[in-house]
């Protein structure tokens, strides 16, 4: 065993053997407590307190997460929303061009709006009722006199119309999202379906076209036509889409919609020509 003496750079060697009887333990052992190297380990400390969560910090950050999500999830519900009117804007818009590519083809006369319960064969914007065949199978888009021109399902229906609902499948008609005003044929009594509709030189730019029938009244999906008091879809922020025969498009608030309708003087939406009112002759 070499070991270092008391004197700088002078080495003393002793040899284990050289040693007396227990000896040699010893000065191993000796040299290793010298050295540190049986020195026990040091417990570890973490630099931060570890402790669990409280019951009230527990409920606190599930009531936060529950509020991040009910914001979230309002958020996307108004961002689809809007994406909807969107589309409707669209919609309208191709159906306000339908009507006047077909009224300048046709002496100006507006097309029949479908002012017939389903009980005439007569063509309208909408369709060509199958008389054979009972409701909804007797209303298909495809005979309607705008096919032709947009070719299109789609452009008939607002994306929020919830198909699978049961209102939905109340309604007698289930092709249409939109409503065109009866005003072009002055709302004539059930059973009267050979008036001519008015020309779209005798409708006010202003005067309302088409608009979102009420969704939530599955009955006033009984053909293509309305009157104006049998509302417009609140499904967007209480308000609908309406067209005017002038071409354009907007939303517009229920409420605002039937302070027209209780007007009893000729307006926008009770807009028939042929009465000083707007109404039925």
């Amino acid at each position: 065993m070499i070991q270092q003496t008391s004197k700088p750079g002078r080495w003393d060697l002793t040899f284990l053997s050289d040693l007396p009887s227990g000896g040699a333990l010893l000065m191993v052992k000796k040299r290793i407590m010298e050295h540190g190297l049986m020195s026990k380990p040091r417990s570890f400390k973490s630099s931060q307190s570890v402790r669990s969560f409280t019951l009230i910090e527990l409920l606190v950050t599930i009531a936060i997460i529950g509020i991040l999500a009910a914001l979230l999830m309002s958020a996307l519900g108004s961002a689809k929303n809007k994406a909807s009117e969107v589309s409707d804007l669209s919609n309208l818009k191709q159906q306000m061009i339908a009507t006047q590519l077909y009224a300048s083809d046709n002496h100006d006369v507006l097309p029949c709006p479908n002012w017939d319960g389903g009980q005439s064969d007569r063509p309208g914007w909408l369709y060509t009722a199958d008389l054979t065949l009972l409701p909804p199978a007797e209303f298909k888009v495809e005979t309607g006199l705008f096919w032709k021109i947009l070719h299109n399902p789609k452009l008939y229906f607002c994306p929020m119309d919830r198909t699978n609902s049961s209102l939905f499948l109340q309604r007698p008609q289930q092709i249409s999202s939109y409503a065109m005003n009866g005003a072009v044929v002055g709302y004539p009594p059930p059973g009267v379906f050979t008036v001519t509709p008015v020309k779209s030189s005798a409708m006010r730019p202003t005067d309302c076209a088409f608009w979102e029938t009420d969704e939530t009244r599955p009955a006033y999906f009984n053909d293509g036509a309305n009157y104006p008091d049998e509302g417009v879809s609140g499904r967007h922020r209480e308000g609908g889409i309406q067209a005017t025969f002038g071409g354009t498009v907007d939303y517009i608030k229920t409420n605002v919609w039937h302070m027209d309708v209780v007007d009893t003087n000729r307006n926008r939406l009770w807009c028939y020509p042929g009465t000083p009112d707007g109404r039925a002759p």
